[in-house]
C-alpha cells in the first residue's frame, strides 16, 4: 500500500509548524502530550477511567491488549491510551491518534457489526507515517546521523524507539544526506 502523492512533504510541514507554534527548533524533541494541549484534545491514561485499573486484563501491556483510541465525545475528540506501555510506546501510541485527528480522519466504531476490528488500512497508513514524521522529522533524522548519535541516544532524546528512529533515518536517507554534505563541505 502506497501513501497519497505529496503526503511525506505535508507530514514534514505538519512537524515543522507544530514545532513552531510550541517554539521548538526543527530537530527538536516534540512531546505529543503537549501538541495534544496545544490542539486542545484532552488525553486521558487508561489507569483514570473506572474498571480500567491494573486489575483489567486490557490494561497490561501486551500483544493482545490495549494501546490507544480517540473517542469522540460531543464535537469534541478525547485519547484514551494505555499508560502501562512503555513511555516511549505512550509517546507514539498518543501521536498515532493524534495525527488522526489532525488528518481529519472521521471517526468509527472500533468494531464491525460482526465483532472484528473496523480497520481501515490507508488511513492508519497516513496516521502511522504522520505521527513518525511528528516524532522524528528530516531534520532531526539529519542531526542524528549528523552528530553520530547513536539509536540508543536518540530514543531517549525523542521519548521514541530505536526502531522507529532507524526507520526514520532510513526513509529520510539521512545518511546520503550527510554523506553529500560531508562530500561538498
Amino acid at each position: 500500500m502506497k501513501l497519497r502523492r505529496g503526503f511525506r512533504k505535508e507530514a514534514e510541514e505538519y512537524a515543522a509548524e507544530y514545532r513552531a507554534e510550541l517554539d521548538l527548533a526543527t530537530d527538536g524533541p516534540l512531546c505529543p502530550f503537549k501538541l495534544a494541549a496545544l490542539l486542545e484534545i484532552p488525553v486521558v491514561p487508561l489507569s483514570h477511567l473506572d474498571g480500567f485499573g491494573p486489575e483489567n486484563p486490557n490494561y497490561s501491556p501486551s500483544r493482545n491488549g490495549f494501546y490507544a483510541a480517540t473517542i469522540p465525545i460531543g464535537t469534541r475528540r478525547h485519547i484514551i491510551y494505555n499508560d502501562m506501555s512503555h513511555p516511549n510506546r505512550q509517546r507514539s501510541d498518543v501521536m498515532h491518534e493524534i495525527a488522526h485527528t489532525a488528518l481529519g480522519h472521521p471517526p468509527h466504531p472500533p468494531l464491525t457489526d460482526d465483532g472484528c476490528r473496523n480497520f481501515n488500512p490507508v488511513l492508519e497508513l497516513e496516521a502511522k507515517e504522520l505521527s513518525f514524521t511528528l516524532l522524528i522529522p528530516k531534520p532531526a533524522a539529519r542531526r542524528i546521523v549528523a552528530q553520530g548519535i547513536t539509536s540508543f541516544q536518540a530514543s531517549i532524546i525523542y521519548g521514541a524507539s530505536k526502531d522507529l528512529i532507524e526507520y526514520r533515518i532510513r526513509i529520510t536517507d539521512a545518511h546520503g544526506w550527510d554523506r553529500n554534505r560531508q562530500r561538498y563541505n
